[in-house]
């Protein structure tokens, strides 16, 4: 049924005019006053609204109010027309048809009381044909079984709809997908791939009036989720945009849906989510596939943009935490722990778990155990800190097992772009590992997790070789997997250790802040926080020790460079920075020769052992120039603040390059 919102503040005009429509086949919503037109647009279902210019005051010439409701961005998805009983109101009729500098003007057409209700008719079919765009013949099938329906979807992301609301939420569910497939003759839901709060993403096949099938992954869901997707989609790199395609989108005042097709996929039933892929595949082609995403999918984002900010992970973390409104007090931290400690003990998924003020303990049901210092006082005292800068650039933001499709083959797409935006590299790969070990282990052995989590926390650099032996097949599948996801995160953002451990310190936060005290859980569902807790008390324990030793170093190494040759170590004003060995082996060099001029000459012989015996003069400069130059670069990369503008490593012109320490003698 075709809805009109009819807001006139004279009630004989308006009931006259509104039993004309509803002869004429439509629906009319009547509206005697201002407050009424505003509740209307706002709660009902319309597809077009006509509203008079003076909806408080006949006789007053300033009244535009039914204008200025015209105008409001609220309500921009519904074409408007503007009633007047003034046929020489010319400027306001100006004013109506004229473009907003959000694109479209306020009203798509002007009518005049006296014209009659034939041409105001023409006006509502023209606006309909024109504007509201709805194929009112489409054939919508729920499922390939008809086991969806629309207000089961409107269920899914508005659960707390009122009843009353929802025959009128499901019907503007069908609006949309009418206006979205408005070419075609009939549209099958297929089935759900992944959804969140507000949003749902499913398969979708169309089907041409000729029979040709076409087939779509549907974004739908809120109106403002739907456009922060297309915003955060339309913000990628060219060649990410081309593997995913946005075909087409439509909105109405509550919903949006977006359509979208993947390119190379050869038939979408065969598409899953990497949280489905990475249960029903061995750990090998789940490293494989997690390779690929970053190496293939995902590098053109990483190489758009990059900077290094002027502030660290933590700070960036922090301001996301309170971005999602996610922050609460110590005490409330204090309360949520204290409960899930008594839910873990009642459960039997520990066999003891005690928080004190100073240290939490751990003991599992294989009578292991461990303890450490509470994580609490280093979350709010601030004693846990890395040094800027940060690598940032194009991250997703919400990467995780359900915003990653798979096919058959391995290959991957990334959806839901509501978060795209800049921030920290390391973000998306602490987000994606964090799913893993949080989304995708299914054993609920706390004792096989904590053996997980002993082993990567023996790492010193991202790139460092784990062990596997002796975990459980579950665990040993996790770990094969997140060692393939923090090697590609030391290729994007440097191997070192502890500002990833930092972005693990507020992914286990943001899980931990999801669970609710007043709330039952299952047994699954406990471990995963039990989990995080634990992931959290580790992290505390290995960010302090590195700040403790920081405090036993020279000065140095936290006002300028210190290099500790004995622990193949490197300390930038405050952060231990993780370099390869040929790094280690020119930073050595230069840092032995600090303030001292090194030749090119000298790096060739004695750091890269460079065969220039028996070249012409330009062969060997050139051999130097691609070797050493490259190698300096990416040096740079790692210990300077800012690459572009070196403080340390200072090139001389025409002969090579000097260490500058001021803190340290030659």
């Amino acid at each position: 049924m075709k809805v009109i919102l009819l807001a006139d503040n004279d009630a004989d005009f308006l009931n006259a005019r509104a039993e004309f429509l509803e002869k004429a086949g439509y629906q009319v919503l009547r509206a005697y006053t201002l407050e009424q037109a505003r509740q209307q647009l706002s709660e009902a279902r319309v597809h077009v609204a006509i509203l008079d210019v003076r909806m408080e005051e006949d006789d007053d010439p300033r009244d535009i109010s039914g204008l200025v409701l015209a105008k409001d961005p609220a309500y921009r998805v519904i074409p408007k027309i503007i009633l007047t009983g003034r046929a020489h109101e010319y400027e306001i009729v100006r004013e109506a048809l004229r473009a907003l500098p959000e694109g479209s003007p306020p009203a798509m057409d002007f009518v005049v009381k006296q014209e009659g209700p034939e041409v105001l008719i023409r006006a509502i079919g023209w606006a309909f044909a024109e504007h509201v765009r709805i194929n009112w013949d489409l054939t919508i099938r729920w499922g390939r079984q008809n086991e969806l329906s629309s207000p089961y979807l409107v269920s899914l992301v508005a659960p707390d709809l009122p009843r009353e609301q929802l025959a009128d939420r499901s019907a503007e569910l069908e609006d949309v997908l009418r206006k979205l497939f408005y070419d075609y003759q009939q549209v099958t839901l297929g089935r759900i791939l992944t959804r969140r709060p507000g949003w749902v993403l499913l398969t979708a096949f169309a089907y041409r009036p000729q029979g040709q099938e076409e087939q779509f992954v549907l974004a739908w869901g809120r109106r403002e989720d739907i456009l922060a997707d297309r915003i955060g989609h339309e913000s990628l790199p060219r060649a990410t945009r081309r593997t995913l395609i946005l075909a087409k989108s439509a909105e109405t005042m509550r919903w949006g849906a977006i359509a979208y097709r993947l390119v190379d996929c050869e038939e979408i039933e065969e598409v899953t989510t990497l949280a489905r892929f990475y249960r029903q595949q061995p750990a090998g082609r789940v490293a494989a596939t997690v390779t690929d995403l970053f190496q293939t999918t995902l590098h053109p984002w990483y190489a758009r943009g990059r900077e290094k900010r002027d502030r660290s992970v933590e700070d960036l973390c922090r301001e996301w935490l309170e971005s999602e409104g996610r922050g609460v007090s110590q005490p409330e931290w204090e309360r949520r722990i204290a409960s899930l400690s008594r839910a873990a003990l009642s459960s039997g998924l520990l066999a003891d778990l005690a928080c004190l003020s100073n240290r939490v303990s751990f003991r599992f049901s294989t009578g292991q155990e461990f303890s450490c210092p509470n994580p609490l006082p280093y979350l709010f005292g601030e004693r846990l800190a890395t040094r800027p800068p940060t690598q940032c650039g194009t991250i997703h933001g919400r990467l995780d097992g359900a915003s990653i499709l798979v096919d058959r083959s391995g290959r991957t797409w990334v959806v839901d772009f509501g978060k795209v935006g800049p921030g920290p590299l390391l973000w998306d790969f602490v987000f994606l590992e964090s799913s893993v070990r949080f989304d995708m282990m299914e054993e609920a052995d706390l004792a096989a997790r904590y053996e997980l989590e002993a082993r990567l926390m023996a790492q010193r650099r991202l790139d460092d070789p784990v062990n596997s032996e002796g975990l459980t097949a579950d665990a040993g599948k996790a770990l094969q997997t997140i060692h393939a996801i923090r090697g590609q995160a030391g290729g994007a953002v440097g191997p070192e250790i502890e500002p990833y451990l930092m972005g693990l310190l507020f992914c286990a936060q943001g899980r931990l802040l999801d669970y609710r005290p007043e709330w039952q859980y299952t047994r699954g569902e406990l471990v995963t926080y039990v989990h995080a807790l634990l992931l959290l008390s580790m992290v505390c324990q290995r960010l302090a020790v590195l700040e403790d030793r920081l405090q036993q170093l020279p000065p140095q190494a936290a006002r300028s460079l210190w290099l500790d040759e004995e622990n193949q170590e490197v300390w930038v004003e405050g952060r231990c920075v993780a370099l390869t060995p040929q790094e280690f082996r020119l930073l050595k060099y230069l840092y032995d020769r600090a303030n001292l001029l090194c030749r090119r000459e000298a790096l060739a012989e004695h750091v890269f052992d460079l065969p220039l015996s028996g070249l012409r003069p330009e062969e060997v400069r050139e051999a130097m120039r691609d070797t050493i130059n490259s190698a300096i670069r990416r040096l740079r990369e790692e210990i300077e603040p800012d690459p572009d503008h070196p403080t340390y490593i200072q090139t001389v012109r025409g002969s090579g390059y000097k260490l500058v320490l001021p803190d340290v003698s030659s």
